[in-house]
């Protein structure tokens, strides 16, 4: 990821998951004796557990439609893989909350990178404008295995992507030539017969089934009925070395992730190339889901499931501190929603424009989610910081 700030570091469609952010609905429990800490932090591990769960089982209906537009490809079954990795990429967006404290997804050797990388250099694995012959998909010499694409991925360059979400966004769109539509690759890219056409397939395949294979380590390592797991060394954490690792997750991905690598280096840029889903013009998705995967933890959410959330703990500490983070969240919620779309219209957009304006102000209201959450941490006498990978 690219780690400038630049000039909007200074400034300090929603989805529908059975829930809404506003701090009416969601108020903290009053009580007279104090949370328990080892309650929030079990209900936290179940909805970890639930969330990778739910992303699983997405991506299992995904690899099932790039199964079927394999067998038959056609536009019919072409939109059918399309819109399946776009319903895939919510439930795993909402997953993100959970990262930056060396838990499963991007402990050493987990799969994060694998899974999620970008911004991807689109001629590392296939034809672009003006270059017919360039990718691996080209080279006839590369063998295309899990095991050789698992190791190309980033391997000399982080734009090197080779595997995950956005290498199967890639293959399905193509590249995004235009300000007015989505990527336009033709389902005939995937027709029979050819061996260019045939390599293209078996990598389309083979990425597909890593996504649902590291998914599967995810959803298996937070499993609750696992006595020998990360979920049980969690639960085993002392609880100031747990909901520091979870509340700095969510500074985190508040005030480096999105604030700066997601958004601020975009707009400082101008270029849909460093925009996260830039092939499908999606990203405003994964931005209104990482918002909502935040307040999900804080609140101790998911869908219709209600757990203890870490706003019990925060309420029962400081309850003006807890009213200013719900409303912090409902703010913010409302600013990703609000923001013009598609994302690549925006960056191309001239300094000052209302849609830029929307996006800085979504930047600024996510650094004071952060630092709201580093407060949490000196009220609670937790270690909570803002990490950059």
């Amino acid at each position: 990821m690219y780690t400038n700030l630049l000039c909007y570091m200074l400034i300090s469609s929603s989805i529908l998951l059975g829930c809404q952010t506003s701090a009416q609905s969601h108020k903290a429990t009053a009580t007279t004796k104090p949370v328990d800490r080892a309650a929030v932090i079990a209900d936290h591990a179940k909805l970890v557990h639930q969330s990778y769960a739910d992303a699983y089982e997405a991506a299992l209906k995904l690899q099932k439609a790039v199964d079927g537009f394999l067998a038959e490809p056609s536009a019919k079954s072409h939109q059918v893989a399309k819109s399946a990795w776009l319903t895939a990429r919510d439930p795993y967006s909402l997953t993100e909350a959970f990262r930056y404290y060396e838990g499963p997804i991007d402990a050493e050797g987990g799969p994060e990178g694998q899974l999620n990388a970008w911004p991807l250099n689109e001629a590392y694995i296939d034809y672009v404008q003006g270059n017919d012959k360039a990718g691996i998909i080209s080279d006839r010499n590369i063998t295309l295995d899990a095991a050789t694409l698992a190791g190309k991925n980033a391997k000399d360059d982080e734009a090197d992507v080779t595997t995950g979400y956005h290498a199967i966004e890639f293959l399905l769109w193509g590249q995004d030539l235009s300000l007015d539509s989505a990527g336009n690759r033709p389902a005939s890219d995937f027709d029979k017969g050819d061996p260019i056409r045939d390599r293209r397939r078996a990598y389309l395949k083979i990425v597909t089934d890593l996504v649902v294979t590291d998914l599967k380590t995810l959803v298996d390592a937070w499993a609750p009925s696992n006595k020998d797991n990360y979920a049980a060394a969690f639960a085993k954490l002392d609880s100031k070395v747990a909901l520091s690792n979870v509340f700095t997750g969510l500074a985190s991905l508040c005030g480096f992730e999105l604030a700066s690598e997601r958004i601020a280096v975009s707009l400082d840029s101008g270029s849909q190339e460093n925009e996260q889903s830039c092939f499908s013009d999606n990203t405003h998705r994964d931005l209104i889901a990482n918002c909502q995967g935040i307040a999900n933890v804080y609140l101790g959410q998911l869908g219709t499931w209600r757990g203890k959330g870490l706003n019990l703990l925060v309420d029962a500490a400081d309850p003006a501190l807890n009213k200013k983070i719900e409303s912090q969240l409902q703010t913010t919620q409302t600013l990703v929603n609000a923001l013009d779309i598609p994302i690549d219209r925006v960056l191309a957009s001239p300094k000052g424009s209302d849609s830029r304006k929307k996006m800085e102000a979504l930047v600024k209201s996510l650094q004071i989610q952060a630092e709201l959450f580093k407060q949490v941490g000196e009220k609670l006498g937790l270690e909570v910081a803002v990490k950059a990978e």
